[in-house]
């Protein structure tokens, strides 16, 4: 397990089903983590279960410090030889939006992909309209590097993507989470 200040990062476990089918079905948490509701929810159990514990071998779980679930938090899209990744995360507990849990759970990550994968270059995507995730990236030190256009569809409108990336060198690793 990865510790954060606030948060503490391990591997997904069978009892997390229910928290992730709620959080994944609800249509605020789905309009912030993608853009999409409901076009990419209404998701069964069994195809969460599938794709969250089967194909996704790199989401792991956020939890409070007391071992509550938070949210999920992973890596995609590995590319060995430049050692790079994308990140992705989420909380699913709306009344810890916004109070730096994901901050948190996102360095303590972060540093650990630096540190023990020994990626050199981390990236993130989100939707032009979401601000909140726009200013946790860049409070850790992501910088804008492209946007892609009319990449999403969000309100009966397409909405650009916004690619922030994170080099090892530019990442500091050993300042804490405020």
């Amino acid at each position: 397990m990865l510790k954060g200040t606030r948060t503490w990062i391990r591997p997904l476990d069978p009892e997390d089903l229910d928290s992730l089918y709620d959080w994944y079905n609800d249509p605020e948490f789905s309009y912030y983590t993608s853009g999409n509701w409901p076009l990419a929810t209404l998701l069964r159990r069994e195809e969460i279960e599938r794709r969250f514990y089967d194909e996704d071998p790199n989401r792991y779980a956020i939890t409070d410090l007391e071992g509550r679930l938070i949210g999920t938090i992973g890596f995609d899209q590995v590319n060995i030889p430049a050692r790079s990744a994308r990140l992705f995360i989420g909380i699913g507990d709306k009344l810890l939006w916004g109070k730096g849990y994901g901050s948190d759970a996102l360095r303590t990550f972060i540093r650990y992909l630096f540190r023990q994968w020994n990626f050199h270059r981390l990236t993130v995507e989100t939707w032009k309209r979401n601000e909140r995730a726009v200013a946790c990236y860049e409070k850790l030190g992501f910088v804008t590097e492209g946007i892609l256009r009319d990449a999403y569809y969000v309100d009966g409108e397409y909405e650009d993507a916004i690619l922030l990336g994170l080099l090892r060198q530019d990442f500091s690793m050993e300042k804490s989470c405020p």
